[in-house]
């Protein structure tokens, strides 16, 4: 056989390894997610997997590990920075205390209810959450809020500032505490899982919720007055270790980038639309739903600032740019 032809053919052999080596070269990037698969925030996230892995041909795969498999929701942030776990997710509520600048994130009415100013101040946030995040070793991806917000009560709505005075309120994040006690409420700790018994024997009065929990947790059976605050709460956002994103090409964190922000988008909308759909099911329940009025919701709203204040004392620089950039939203 001519040499000149075999060395051709291994020339070409190896070419064609390397090349489908190449195309079959994974990052496998696993992905904590603090809850289950079947949730309301979920379409979101499968919309940025599917998306990544497509749009870079499989070279990036985000896999998910439900429910706190990997890591509990307040260890997440920890976990990532330190590179224990690659990717992972966590609400605003549980890393506000390492973080004081994104508290305005973690309250009531923080960021905006309408979907398409949610939408717009998280685009304007970008910036200052890339720059924050980063100074704790990790990337930021995007964000999702958690829809509107709720209350449930066993005898009453909280339509006024005064029909929240010495109200036992479940409620979740200490500056959602410090709202509440701003109003004259009692705020309560209180594991999620607990909230129906606790209604049930009168231990709280009235829990702060989403719809879809609500629904979920069927809390509406116990405190069927079910008040809309029109005000959402405890935005979540998704965060990558920087070590592991350093490694990616520049094409493929663009595309990571830019699928995380088409789910941002998606998300907003969607959660209004599954929380209309909960509400409907506690309605069909005999739950009485009442939404407040705009000057109801100012009301609560200027009830509810000297916390805001507060929060501006303790979140530096980047807290006021976040301020700043949300309340043009409201």
């Amino acid at each position: 056989m001519n040499r000149g032809f075999v060395r051709r053919a291994f020339a070409a052999a190896s070419i064609a390894l390397a090349t489908s080596t190449a195309a079959h070269a994974q990052t496998k990037i696993d992905l904590a997610v603090f809850h289950p698969e079947r949730n309301f925030w979920t379409m979101a996230i499968k919309v940025w997997i599917d998306g990544v892995e497509k749009e870079t041909a499989g070279r990036v795969r985000l896999v998910p590990h439900w429910a706190g498999a990997l890591v509990t929701a307040n260890e997440t942030l920890k976990s990532v920075r330190d590179g224990s776990v690659p990717a992972g997710g966590t609400a605003m509520g549980t890393i506000s205390g390492q973080l004081p600048a994104v508290a305005l994130l973690e309250s009531i009415g923080g960021m905006p209810d309408d979907p398409a100013r949610f939408v717009q101040a998280a685009a304007e946030l970008r910036p200052v959450l890339e720059e924050l995040f980063r100074r704790q070793n990790v990337e930021y991806m995007w964000s999702q809020g958690s829809g509107p917000l709720i209350v449930v009560c066993r005898d009453r709505h909280l339509k006024s500032v005064a029909d929240w005075k010495n109200r036992k309120i479940r409620t979740a994040g200490r500056w959602q505490a410090e709202q509440l006690q701003a109003i004259g409420a009692s705020p309560v700790a209180m594991d999620i899982s607990e909230q129906y018994l606790a209604l049930q024997n009168r231990t709280i009065d009235c829990a702060l919720s989403v719809s879809v929990l609500a629904s979920s947790f069927k809390l509406h059976e116990v405190a069927p007055k079910v008040t809309v605050l029109r005000m959402p709460v405890n935005v979540s956002s998704y965060f990558i270790n920087r070590a592991v994103w350093d490694k990616l090409s520049a094409d493929d964190k663009a595309i990571m980038k830019r699928i995380g922000i088409e789910a941002e988008q998606r998300s907003a909308p969607h959660l209004v639309e599954v929380q209309g759909e909960a509400n409907k099911i506690m309605a069909g329940a005999k739950a009485d739903i009442y939404t407040l009025t705009d000057a109801e919701l100012a009301e609560l709203r200027k009830g509810i600032e000297p916390a805001f204040a507060k929060m501006d004392t303790q979140g530096g620089e980047p807290g006021k740019q976040i301020r700043a950039i949300v309340r043009k939203h409201w």
